[in-house]
């Protein structure tokens, strides 16, 4: 399918998002128009792939004045907003609750050494640009419209990461996405929750640090965990029967979106502001993903209070934290090859919690959010431990456990290397199938022609011997008259 060269509504999306004191390509409108065309079964479709909850969220319109001071009071050293009552941090549970995606499960990790695939060219990227224009999937899905097929599964959710998901200043996806996308059975095993806030992460610090004009990433989720944390600008619930996810029990109030907050958020009040982590409701712990990142939390608060009765001395919860989070980091390191990208997710950094055996990390936790880590804060944080004279020792247990991370790494990426393998055997054995498949045609194709030819030989010999007989009949007939004569 060639790309398709009309204005899309992408494109309207920026000329409406360009005013104010920053740029955006987020578009919900859009996204929600897409939603409102899918047929019952597609609906199913995307519901199966885990991106359900999505199609639920209302329209509602970006208040960028409350987004620019949230910006404005980020601290890249932190990774939270340092606000007068103290320092705010979104959590992975905060993820689950407001967007409803799942935040435990497979890492999704935009790798710079993952080969080319078919795939990708089908979808119009090429080896030395490995994009894909929201406007050509907007086209693509317009040629889908009513289809239940992996295309349309494929094509809907590349267009939801452009729009909605991981939008970024190009107006294009990063094609490696469809390494994830391939095999649609194991789409909903990753945490695509952790990945968005990632990429959230990654454009606050870009923001701060060089005053990006285009901001990307989910800012709908940014502006609903404003609403739920801080009580400024805070438009009604509604109430209605939907609870879940939490960003469709908030009603859009654009009469708020216009004010300015600089000096609401400088005399924040305790009252006004929920610092510690969101109370989830009954309803909402009945929800799978919400089970399983509690179950998650559970065990590994288990796991760090066997950890703190073996070890001694005891050792405080702020050193807890940092040995979590250097552990975490290492891990992070061995599968980080290149530094956040100028545009789009990064490359290297969007991973949700790995269940590795006996590794205390706080990558599944909450508050915590130590998953999304940035190198620059685990270098600032590695700095700082090694200047504190008061921290223990590491441990041989941690040394052992490194290694086993290692080990374990190392593992991977064999099996990786197998897996290709294995991927190219079955494309060479697929080849041969269907060199099988044409032979067998090609031979029914000669047994019928040779069937025709038979049956012409048959006609064609009754034809000669009728002959035959004819002139044996003339010749007698002519002796006979001879004979008489």
């Amino acid at each position: 399918m060639r790309k398709s060269a009309r204005l899309s509504s992408i494109g309207t999306a920026k000329a409406c998002n360009s005013s104010g004191t920053f740029r955006t390509r987020f578009s919900l409108p859009s996204f929600i128009k897409q939603v409102k065309r899918l047929t019952d079964d597609q609906r199913a479709l995307i519901e199966k792939m885990g991106f359900g909850n999505l199609l639920l969220i209302p329209n509602h319109t970006l208040s960028k004045n409350l987004l620019v001071e949230l910006m404005e009071n980020w601290s890249v050293e932190k990774h939270a907003f340092l606000l007068h009552p103290g320092e705010f941090h979104i959590s992975l549970m905060d993820v689950a609750l407001i967007l409803g995606l799942r935040v435990v499960g497979v890492p999704v990790l935009l790798r710079d050494d993952e080969p080319f695939s078919e795939l990708e060219s089908e979808y119009g990227a090429a080896l030395w640009k490995r994009k894909i224009a929201v406007a050509f999937l907007e086209s693509r899905l317009d040629s889908l419209v009513g289809i239940c097929n992996d295309d349309f599964v494929r094509t809907f959710l590349l267009y939801t990461f452009g729009t909605f998901l991981f939008p970024n200043a190009n107006g294009q996806v990063d094609s490696r996405y469809l390494s994830f996308l391939q095999n649609l059975d194991g789409i909903c095993e990753f945490a695509w929750g952790a990945a968005v806030l990632q990429d959230i992460f990654n454009w606050l610090d870009r923001r701060k640090e060089v005053n990006v004009q285009y901001v990307g990433g989910c800012l709908i989720f940014l502006q609903i965990w404003s609403y739920e944390h801080i009580d400024i600008a805070r438009p009604s619930l509604l109430d209605f029967g939907v609870t879940f996810p939490r960003v469709c029990r908030w009603d859009n109030s654009r009469s708020l979106h216009k004010q300015r907050f600089t000096s609401q958020f400088k005399d924040l009040q305790d009252h006004q502001v929920t610092l510690n982590e969101l109370q989830v409701t009954p309803i909402e712990m009945e929800v799978d993903i919400i089970k399983e990142l509690m179950e998650a939390h559970n065990q590994e608060e288990h796991l760090k209070g066997q950890n703190s009765c073996i070890n001694s001395p005891t050792v405080g919860d702020n050193h807890l934290r940092n040995r979590s989070q250097m552990v975490n980091e290492q891990i992070v390191e061995v599968e980080s090859d290149s530094e956040t990208s100028t545009t789009g997710v990064n490359s290297d950094h969007l991973f949700g919690p790995e269940k590795l055996p006996e590794v205390l990390t706080d990558t599944v936790g909450y508050p915590s959010t130590s998953c999304c880590l940035s190198k620059r804060e685990e270098q600032t944080k590695l700095a700082s431990t090694s200047q504190d004279s008061s921290f223990i020792a590491i441990s041989d247990d941690d040394d052992d456990l490194r290694s086993r991370v290692k080990m374990l790494q190392e593992q991977n990426m064999e099996l990786k290397k197998e897996m290709d393998k294995l991927k190219r055997e079955n494309g060479l054995l697929r080849d041969q199938l269907l060199s099988v498949s044409n032979l067998e045609l090609q031979n029914t194709e000669l047994k019928r022609q040779a069937d025709e030819l038979r049956r012409e030989n048959q006609l064609l010999s009754l034809s000669s011997n009728n002959l035959v007989l004819r002139l044996e009949k003339l010749l007698l007939d002519g002796d006979a008259s001879a004979t008489e004569e």
